[in-house]
C-alpha cells in the first residue's frame, strides 16, 4: 500500500474570508483505492451507527463496480450493471434526489425499481435488482445487487453525491487560493504562545496583502454592474459601501452548499440577454431564456440601433455589445450559482482568463479535518469532458471539431477571477460536505428548479 505524504492547506484566512490550513499529514491515498468486488475496507456500519462524514458514491463504468466513501475512507465495494449499447448511463456528478422503497418504473411498463434511489428527473437512478451480470445490461440505470441495495439505501441521505465514471477514478486532496474556506477567529484571539500569535498574525497579513493586491480580482468591485444586483437584490457596485456591510448570505445554516462555476451559456445566457434588451426597450417579450421571434425581433432592432447588420441570431458579439449599452462594464464570461437543500441562495457572474481554453469539468467536496471540527479541506475528482459547439460560447474548436480539455483542477480554479464580495459571503457558508463543480457547459437541463442540486452531465471525448 503507497503512502502520500502532502501539505493539506494555504495560509490563513484575509479579509475577504479566505482561509487555509497549514497541517503537514500522512494521507492514504484514494488514488490507490483498490477496485473490482472487495470484502469491507472498514465495518460497514448501521445507519444509525455511521460517521457523519460525507458520503460519495463513485460508479466506474470500466469496471462496472461502486465505491462507497464516508469522508475519504473506502467504506464498501459492490458490482453494478450500467446501461447497455443504445441506453448509455450518462457519466458526471448527479445527486440522489428521492428515495423509495417501492418503486415501479413509469417509462419501461411499470417494471420494478426496489430501493430506488433517484439521480435524474429524467429517469435515471440506482436501485436493486434481480439480474446485475459483469457487463452493461440495463436501460440507463445502475442496477445493484440485493444485499448491496437494501444496505446502501439504509447508509445514503437525500443529497450526497453521485460521481459516474466512464473510467475508474479516485479523487485526490488539493489546495488553492481559489477555493473556499470558513472564515476563523482573529488572530488575536488563537490561544497558545505569544510568539505563536505573532507568527499567526503575520501569516494572515500577508495573505490579506496578497487577496488585497490581486489586480484581477480587485477590479471587479467596481465592474460587476447590476448582473449580480438583479439576482440577489445587493448592489455590489460601491465597493466602499459593499465593504461595510456584513456578508448578506453568511447564515448560520450548518446545511452544506452546492457551488457551480461554469460558463454563461445557453440558456442563462439568453434569459441575461433578454433582460438588457428590455431594459433597453427594445421590447424582447418574456424574459424565459428560449430564443422566439420576439426576442429576435428585438435584437434586429437593437443591431440597426448600433448600425450593425440586421441579423436576429444571438452571438456573443451581441451579449458583449448589450453589456456594453445597458451600463454592465465589462462582459463577465463566467457565472457563480450557489445551491442549499436543492434551492437556489443566489448567483452572480465571475470572469473567466483565456476565455477560448475550455475548463473541464472538475467536482470538488469539502471534508472536515477532524470529525465535527469547522476547519476543512477539499478533494478533488476530474472528469474527462468534450465541450460542445456553440455560438454562446468562446471556447476555439479545432478542424475535427474538438479541443484539448484540461484535466488539472489547479489549473481551471488558476482561471476563474471572483468578487471579494462574493468569494466572502460564500465562505460564510462552507462547511463540511459543501461541493464545489466546475464546467464548460452552464446549467444542465437536468439542473431544474423542480429540485435539484447542480447536475454535471458530461461528455467523454471517445463517445462523440
Amino acid at each position: 500500500m503507497r503512502i502520500d505524504f502532502f501539505v493539506r492547506g494555504v495560509a490563513l484566512a484575509p479579509v475577504a474570508g479566505m482561509m487555509a490550513y497549514l497541517s503537514v499529514g500522512v494521507h492514504e491515498s484514494w488514488a490507490n483505492a483498490r477496485s473490482g468486488i472487495e470484502k469491507d475496507v472498514i465495518e460497514w456500519s448501521h445507519p444509525d451507527n455511521r460517521s457523519d462524514e460525507p458520503i460519495l458514491l463513485i460508479v466506474s463504468l470500466d469496471k462496472q463496480t461502486i465505491r462507497v466513501f464516508s469522508g475519504d475512507k473506502l467504506v464498501k465495494t459492490s458490482n453494478v450493471s450500467s446501461g447497455k449499447d443504445g441506453h448509455r448511463t450518462p457519466t458526471g456528478v448527479f445527486s440522489i434526489l428521492e428515495k423509495r422503497r417501492h418503486h415501479k418504473s413509469n417509462i419501461y411498463s411499470q417494471a420494478p425499481m426496489p430501493y430506488m434511489q433517484r439521480l435524474t428527473w429524467s429517469g435515471v437512478a440506482l436501485h436493486e435488482s434481480d439480474s446485475v451480470p459483469d457487463q452493461p445490461a440495463s436501460h440507463g440505470c445502475v442496477r445493484l445487487p440485493g444485499k448491496f441495495a437494501r444496505q446502501l439505501f439504509g447508509y445514503t441521505d437525500i443529497g450526497a453525491h453521485v460521481v459516474i465514471v466512464g473510467e475508474e477514478k479516485s479523487p485526490f486532496p488539493i489546495t488553492h487560493d481559489n477555493l473556499f474556506y470558513p472564515p476563523v477567529e482573529p488572530a488575536a484571539e488563537v490561544a497558545g504562545d505569544p510568539q505563536e500569535k505573532a507568527n499567526m498574525s503575520s501569516l494572515v497579513e500577508q495573505a490579506s496583502l496578497h487577496m488585497i493586491g490581486s489586480e484581477a480580482n480587485a477590479h471587479f468591485e467596481a465592474d460587476v454592474g447590476s448582473d449580480y444586483s438583479l439576482r440577489s437584490g445587493i448592489d455590489v457596485r460601491d465597493p466602499g459601501e459593499a465593504a461595510q456591510r456584513e456578508p448578506e448570505f453568511a447564515q448560520e445554516d450548518p446545511d452544506p452548499v452546492r457551488i457551480l462555476i461554469t460558463r454563461r451559456t445557453g440558456r442563462e445566457l439568453v434569459r441575461d440577454i433578454q433582460v438588457m434588451l428590455n431594459e433597453l426597450g427594445f421590447n424582447a417579450g418574456k424574459e424565459d431564456g428560449w430564443m422566439g421571434p420576439a426576442t429576435s425581433r428585438a435584437i434586429i432592432r437593437f443591431e440597426k440601433s448600433q448600425e450593425l447588420d440586421a441579423t436576429g441570431t444571438l452571438s456573443m458579439d451581441i451579449a458583449r455589445k448589450l453589456h456594453e449599452a445597458s451600463g454592465r462594464g465589462s462582459f463577465k464570461s463566467g457565472h457563480v450559482y450557489v445551491r442549499r437543500n436543492f434551492k437556489s441562495v443566489f448567483d452572480a457572474p465571475v470572469d473567466i482568463t483565456e476565455p477560448e481554453r475550455p475548463l473541464g469539468a472538475h467536482f470538488l467536496t469539502a471534508l472536515a479535518e477532524t470529525p465535527g471540527d469547522d476547519m476543512i479541506y477539499w478533494q478533488s475528482l476530474s472528469l474527462p469532458d468534450q465541450p460542445k459547439k456553440s455560438i454562446l460560447s468562446e471556447i476555439v474548436f479545432s478542424e475535427d471539431g474538438k479541443t484539448s480539455v484540461s484535466s488539472d483542477t489547479a489549473e481551471a480554479l488558476d482561471r476563474i477571477v471572483m468578487p471579494p464580495t462574493i468569494r466572502e459571503q460564500i465562505n460564510g457558508m462552507i462547511v463540511a460536505g459543501s461541493s464545489l463543480a466546475i464546467s464548460d457547459e452552464g446549467l444542465s437541463r437536468e439542473t431544474t428548479d423542480r429540485g435539484t442540486d447542480f447536475v454535471l452531465v458530461t461528455r467523454p471525448p471517445e463517445a462523440n
